[in-house]
């Protein structure tokens, strides 16, 4: 018939319950205790921009997306363990009708062969064989017995083969249940592993962003910033008004960093503006929520994030650390400026040291 054996099935939900399947049922709850966790990392940043608030509340959407997928699976593997009991017991009915089919179909076989070398014979037959009538009454009623006896034997077959082939027919519904309800599971657990993938990205980025930003109150500087560079691959001085080429002075900061370094939204904001001069390089503006515009120059391209017209929060990948412009053949850095209010530059260094350091 085709059909899965019992013992195959039974693997199944053994595989089905093992640490080798199960991990994204398990990983939800890590994933909800990391949500959690991050959630409240990022509570104390209520004053930054709406996107991380948005971004919240993704986050405790799809937590519960990922307890109801869970639910479902549970509920799955449950039932795909009743119906696998149900073809248990009825394969092993199957196997005791087939059995008693067998053996009701060797008596007659045996029967026919019986009758076939012997003749069956007839009660009028009978009656004229015996020696007087009370013998042949006697030889009748016998041979009547034996006949009730071989049709109420076929009609036990008739019955047996039919009850065997309808044990079979609700097998063979059970087992398409079966494959239904394990292609539903399938499709749960795709889900999950990938619900679960979207919230670990949405987990691991938020993490990040959380780990550079820094609120800050000091006088003008009020708001969540975030270094440029990472900390730990970056150092700067102030070197405001320093002598440059062609009698110009410094109107900014250096923040020195390896090549191709990620570089970061030093506040919330929007990127106004790129671009490309021999003097400066690859450039980009960034007009922030504090109403200064920050000015990064020399730098080695854009991040996805970066785009002009992408508002970006404190932290976010924007561009990468370069020397481009006038800087080429020198060490990668950023020249970073300050704009309050989209005017004049003035030393970005109090700012810088107070993200950074």
């Amino acid at each position: 018939m085709g059909r899965t054996p019992v013992h195959r099935l039974r693997r199944f939900v053994a595989r089905t319950r093992s640490p080798e399947v199960s991990p994204p049922m398990r990983r939800v709850r890590t994933v909800s205790i990391a949500l959690v966790a991050v959630a409240l990392a990022l509570a104390p940043l209520g004053a930054v921009a709406q996107d991380l608030e948005v971004e919240r509340d993704r986050v405790r959407g799809l937590e519960a997306d990922l307890d109801d997928l869970t639910h479902r699976s549970e509920e799955l593997i449950a039932q795909i363990e009743e119906l696998v009991d149900e073809i248990e017991e009825l394969d092993v009915e199957e196997r005791r009708l087939q059995e008693l089919a067998d053996e009701l179909d060797g008596r007659l076989s045996d029967r026919v062969r019986q009758v076939y070398k012997q003749g069956a014979g007839s009660t009028m037959e009978a009656l004229l064989a015996a020696e007087g009538p009370n013998a042949g009454v006697e030889r009748a009623s016998f041979f009547l017995l034996i006949q009730d006896r071989e049709t109420a034997g076929l009609q036990d077959a008739v019955a047996v083969q039919v009850r065997l082939e309808q044990t079979r027919e609700l097998l063979l519904q059970r087992e398409q249940q079966l494959e239904a309800r394990s292609e539903e599971l399938d499709v749960a657990q795709r889900e999950i592993e990938g619900e679960l993938e979207a919230a670990s990205a949405t987990v691991s980025a938020l993490e990040e962003i959380a780990a550079r930003q820094r609120t800050i109150d000091r006088g003008s500087q009020q708001g969540v910033y975030a270094c440029p560079l990472n900390p730990g691959v970056t150092h700067f001085i102030d070197s405001w008004g320093f002598p440059r080429s062609g009698g110009r002075s410094h109107k900014g900061t250096d923040v020195m960093g390896p090549m191709g370094s990620p570089v970061y939204a030093f506040t919330s904001g929007v990127i106004s503006r790129h671009s490309n001069s021999r003097l400066g390089g690859i450039s980009l503006y960034l007009r922030g929520d504090d109403g200064n515009t920050y000015f990064y120059t020399h730098l080695q391209g854009y991040a996805e994030a970066g785009a002009v017209g992408n508002r970006v929060e404190a932290g976010e990948h924007v561009a990468y650390n370069g020397n481009t412009g006038n800087a080429r053949g020198g060490a990668p850095h950023i020249h970073f400026e300050r704009h309050p209010g989209g005017g004049s530059a003035v030393n970005p260094y109090p700012y810088l040291a107070a993200a950074c350091f």
